[in-house]
């Protein structure tokens, strides 16, 4: 067999593969000893149809067709191995070149490739900022706030009453086919001024504010202009006419702040256990929040300076990943991908480009990077982290609800996939741990983050890439000879 390898730009590689002219009469007789064993010919048995019968039957072009699939299939891995290609997603048959002798042309896309640079040069502080007193007191204040009573009232709305409501809000400017009514008229509940338990910024800042001083009855209708960075797609840049209608007003009794308070709230005895436990929990949040916001600030900085190639395909199935799980998501929402398209104002080729495909590069540049900061790190997991892996999925499968038979058995794929998302989780954090050790300036001296830091994962925490297949695509037809 002669291969003929040529690079291409877009990491892949042609590989022209011709063989002996005696290896097509070879697959030719397979094919027909396969095509006797599938198809019915008149006079024979399944499989023991003579080679010039099945091809008088079915037709050369045929049999010959189904001979350079065979050999394709067969040869395939041959030539990657012969040639040493790595593919990093499935080739493809770009031309049959002759058939007599078998002269075949394959796309062969390589496997991605990552060159880190200079990424122990990366300096950045970690810091964790405390808990304010102030972030325990609100988070208080809206435990009393859900459990105030409400009692209604016939004067104009203060701060802290509870306002009952209904609105609407309308593009003024809806562009052609655009669906003003970006907030369909809807019932919904406010506090007034410093809201507690709302969103505060919903439906825009300050909306809560403005209901002071209405009473039962009165209308109100407010324009609100949304910045280009709105994380609502639908109202970037857009200017929305709000209609409101109040239709009751509540006073809040907020329920003291003693003992007996904190008993009714949670396992607690007194106040000062309540405020240690809301606390603890703030810190861990706070925590999760700041690694999360340092890692993948972190992680993009590896990237800047590396060098990071793969061929396109591996992006279209990235793009294809995650086109799925946005359908899925769209439809808990009880909508079609169509009918969200059109909400955005966007057709599914420019959300593609603008949306999804930026994302799935960054995506992969990040699975890339944090795959070969593991291996030039040598970040291994030890026996402990696969042990505690399966104790952790042990505590996630008992912590759902029971089957409903008895004989019922748990799927052992769930099981495998839950303890491997674990240990790809483990892994993560162990790589992420280490770029902080570099980051912060300790270098191969310091000492390893206390058992128990486990930073917050990012975008930079992504699965594996699944291995590459090693059978090609096959598109091309053989030329008439």
């Amino acid at each position: 067999m002669k291969l003929d390898v040529q690079p291409l730009e877009d990491h892949q590689v042609k590989v022209i593969a011709e063989m002996e002219p005696a290896v097509l009469e070879e697959f030719m007789r397979r094919a027909a000893r396969k095509i006797s064993r599938e198809t019915r010919i008149p006079g024979f048995r399944p499989g023991k149809a003579p080679y010039d019968m099945v091809k008088r039957h079915v037709g050369e072009e045929a049999l010959r067709q189904q001979a350079v699939e065979d050999l394709v299939d067969d040869y395939y891995p041959k030539i990657l191995d012969e040639a040493q290609i790595k593919p990093g997603a499935t080739g493809s048959l770009e031309e049959i070149i002759s058939v007599d002798p078998p002269k075949l042309s394959f796309i062969i896309p390589l496997e991605p490739t990552v060159e880190l640079g200079a990424y122990k040069d990366i300096r950045q502080e970690y810091t964790l900022d405390v808990v304010k007193e102030t972030d325990i007191d609100e988070f208080i204040q809206r435990l009393r706030t859900n459990y105030a009573t409400a009692e209604p009232v016939e004067r104009p709305a203060e701060d802290g009453d509870l306002v009952y409501v209904k609105f609407s809000g309308k593009l003024t400017k809806p562009v052609e086919g655009e669906d003003e009514n970006v907030f369909p008229e809807r019932p919904a509940q406010f506090i007034v001024g410093n809201d507690v338990i709302q969103n505060r910024d919903w439906p825009y800042p300050g909306f809560n504010e403005s209901l002071k001083g209405l009473s039962a009855g009165d209308e109100k209708v407010a324009k609100h202009k949304y910045t280009k960075d709105e994380k609502d797609e639908a109202l970037r840049g857009k200017t929305v006419e709000f209609t409101v209608t109040v239709q009751s007003i509540k006073a809040l009794h907020l329920p003291e702040l003693n003992d007996a308070f904190a008993q009714t709230v949670g396992q607690f005895e007194t106040v000062a256990d309540l405020h240690k436990a809301v606390q603890e929990q703030l810190e861990v949040a706070k925590k999760d929040e700041t690694d999360d916001a340092y890692y993948t600030s972190l992680i993009d900085k590896v990237i800047e300076g590396a060098t990071i190639k793969y061929p396109p395909q591996v992006l279209e199935h990235e793009v294809e990943h995650m086109m799925e799980h946005v359908k899925e998501d769209v439809g808990r929402q009880g909508m079609e991908l169509d009918a969200y398209f059109k909400m955005i104002d966007k057709d599914r080729e420019k959300y593609i480009e603008e949306e999804i495909r930026p994302a799935a590069r960054r995506r992969i540049a990040r699975s890339l990077v944090m795959d070969e900061l593991a291996k030039v790190e040598e970040v291994k997991l030890e026996q402990d982290d696969y042990n505690q892996a399966i104790t952790a999925t042990v505590s996630q499968l008992q912590s759902q609800p029971k089957p409903r038979k008895a004989k019922e058995k748990v799927n052992p794929d769930l099981v495998n996939n839950m303890t491997m998302n674990e240990l790809s989780r483990k892994f993560n954090i162990k790589v992420l741990e280490r770029m902080k050790v570099i980051a912060t300036g300790h270098g191969d001296d310091a000492a390893q983050p206390a058992e128990g830091e486990t930073p917050g994962e990012g975008e930079a925490a992504l699965a594996k890439k699944p291995a590459a297949p090693r059978k090609p695509r096959t598109k091309a037809k053989p030329k008439a000879e």
